[in-house]
Parts: C-alpha cells; structure tokens; sequence
C-alpha cells in the first residue's frame, strides 16, 4: 500500500495531466498540418496518467505491486515524458505574443490561431508543473529503494540501522 502522501501527489497530478489531455486535444483536433510534437504531447500526458494514476490505484488494492525499483523506474520515465514534452511544445511554439499575427501566421503549432497559442502555452505550463512532481517522486523512490532495498526485502544498509535502533542487549540476547 502507498503512504497517504503519495497518493495525494498521484491525484494532483493525475488532474495536471487529464488537464494536459484537454488542452492537448483542442490542439489536435483543430490542427490543420500535422504536428508530431503536439502528438508526442498526447502519448507523453496519456503515459503519464496510465502508468501514475492507474498503478497506483491497482498498487493501493495490492501490495505486491509496490516494488521501490519498478515505482522509480515508472516515475523516471513518466518525468522524462512529460519533460521533453513540455521542452518539445515549449521549444516549437517559441513563446512570443500571442497577438502577434506574423507569428502566429508562420508558426506550425499555432497555426494562425490565438486560442491555438494560449492552448499550446497552458499545455507547456501543465507539463511541467506535472514534471516537477513526477521529479519529486523519483527522489522519493530512490530514497525508498535506499531504505527498503529494490524490490522492498530490506538490503544490508536497511537492516544495520535497525539493529542499531534496538538498544543494549539482555543477558537472554547474549
């Protein structure tokens, strides 16, 4: 089972990134050309919401599945996603007025369209706003296969600072 706060960090991403999906999507479907960075942008926030909110829940109901090794590795990647997908769209639509009708006329991304360009400029916030807490978790991870080894039977690190936490020996111990 996960702690209290992880899930609380799971289901404010999770909302960071179903916003991500929205915004996403009114990308996608007034798209006139194609667009593989608004694309990835979609496979990037889906990834995320699949792997972090889904296992999470199915970790909550069993235990089993809450290995520190395959948590870091699912959060690595998830923050490695949503980076360069907020990088990717951030770096395409450049990030100049949105009431620049020059710009918006010759940028890919925008495509002419303002709301287009607030769109795209709210889908890179959320991103890293979601890539921010994606990095927390993979600190969190790592601390956690530090102290629990990688697949959560305790290492050789875990055990030595529990025997020192159990005091002076009884005459029964020795």
């Amino acid at each position: 089972m996960l702690s209290v706060a992880d899930n609380i960090v799971r289901i404010i991403n999770a909302i960071f990134l179903i916003i991500s999906i929205g915004l996403v999507s009114g990308l996608i479907s007034s798209q006139t050309k194609h667009s593989s960075r608004v694309n990835f942008c979609m496979f990037a926030a889906a990834y995320g919401l699949l792997t972090d909110s889904f296992y999470g829940c199915l970790a909550n109901l069993w235990s089993s599945l809450t290995y520190p090794v395959i948590m870091f590795v699912l959060d690595f990647l998830n923050f490695l996603f949503t980076f360069i997908a907020g990088t990717a769209l951030a770096v395409g639509i450049r990030c100049h007025s949105c009431s620049n009708k020059t710009y918006l006329d010759n940028n890919k991304i925008t495509q002419g369209s303002g709301s287009r360009c607030h769109q795209a400029k709210a889908a890179v916030v959320f991103f890293y706003f979601s890539c921010i807490l994606f990095l927390i978790k993979v600190v969190v991870s790592i601390a956690a296969m530090v102290q629990n080894g990688g697949f959560g039977f305790g290492n050789s690190f875990g055990r030595r600072r529990a025997r020192r936490q159990m005091g002076i020996p009884t005459i029964s111990q020795v």
